[in-house]
């Protein structure tokens, strides 16, 4: 059956939808480059920063307490108003070496940007709000293994569908440490269940920074909410039949006249992921 998501040289309709959104976004705002373990002060209440590529961390340093790391941003992502995210002392942290985009969309003009970018920096904003939600879920509900495997799948399902899938390469650019502060759990104990994980045949160490998941649907079974993680994290990151390349639309149109004669449905397959060393 044909994919719903076109392709161009190879290159998703969805990838190559965002690349051009962030170009867009790139022309109304201020760039700013970052090395690896760079910070960057969280933006006042009035801007925005999007992620062009690269990753961030979100740190909070509590007046008494370690480091913890509230989220992980990835290429697209948006960091809205700091009153969203109002521990103190929060900064954003460069995991690898980063670019971003400093907006403050209430100096735009309605027409700086085309609707499909102001769609796109909402839906984002919103998503940033569900992943604070889904970390709090993770760090206070749920037992160590149970956080591990879940924060591997939301991982996983960031990049790509996990349907009729075995096997699936993770990218883990960041360091023990940090997903140890992010998981509320010491970097032993988080040793100990990656270890656990391997020696089951779940997991297999590709590199320094990538697993392969070998066994996805042992993973799942760890995770209570790998049901909410699929349907919630899926659809924040699954593309958009009225948000993408103007050849995609037509023919996305052209592929939806010929399942009315046929009576054919199409299935959306996502890209596959892959793994940064």
């Amino acid at each position: 059956m044909k994919s719903s998501q076109t392709s161009v040289n190879g290159v998703s309709a969805s990838r190559l939808l965002e690349s051009r959104l962030l170009e867009s976004l790139c022309a109304q705002g201020d760039r700013v480059v970052l090395n690896a373990q760079q910070s960057l002060p969280l933006p006042l209440a009035d801007k925005v920063i999007v992620l062009r590529d690269g990753m961030l961390a979100i740190d909070a340093m509590p007046a008494k307490g370690k480091l913890q790391v509230l989220d992980f941003l990835l290429a697209g992502d948006v960091v809205s108003s700091s009153k969203i995210l109002s521990a103190r002392k929060v900064s954003l942290r460069a995991i690898t070496r980063s670019s971003a985009i400093v907006l403050q969309p209430l100096d735009l003009s309605p027409t700086a940007l085309e609707p499909e970018c102001w769609r796109f920096l909402v839906e984002q904003c919103f998503n940033q709000i569900t992943r604070v939600n889904l970390h709090q879920l993770m760090t206070g509900r749920l037992e160590t293994e149970a956080r591990v495997a879940s924060f591997i799948l939301a991982l996983a399902l960031r990049e790509g569908s996990l349907d009729d899938r075995r096997e699936v390469l993770v990218a883990l650019p960041m360091s023990r440490v940090d997903i140890a502060n992010y998981l509320v759990i010491n970097c032993d104990t988080l040793s100990r269940t990656m270890m656990k994980f391997s020696d089951g045949g779940v997991v297999e160490r590709v590199s320094r920074h990538a697993i392969r998941v070998k066994d996805l649907p042992a993973l799942q079974k760890k995770s209570p909410i790998a049901g909410l993680l699929a349907e919630v994290v899926g659809r924040m990151h699954a593309p958009r039949a009225d948000l993408c390349l103007p050849e995609a639309r037509a023919e996305t149109a052209l592929r939806g006249a010929d399942c009315d004669r046929t009576g054919a449905h199409g299935l959306a397959a996502r890209a596959p992921l892959s793994a940064a060393e």
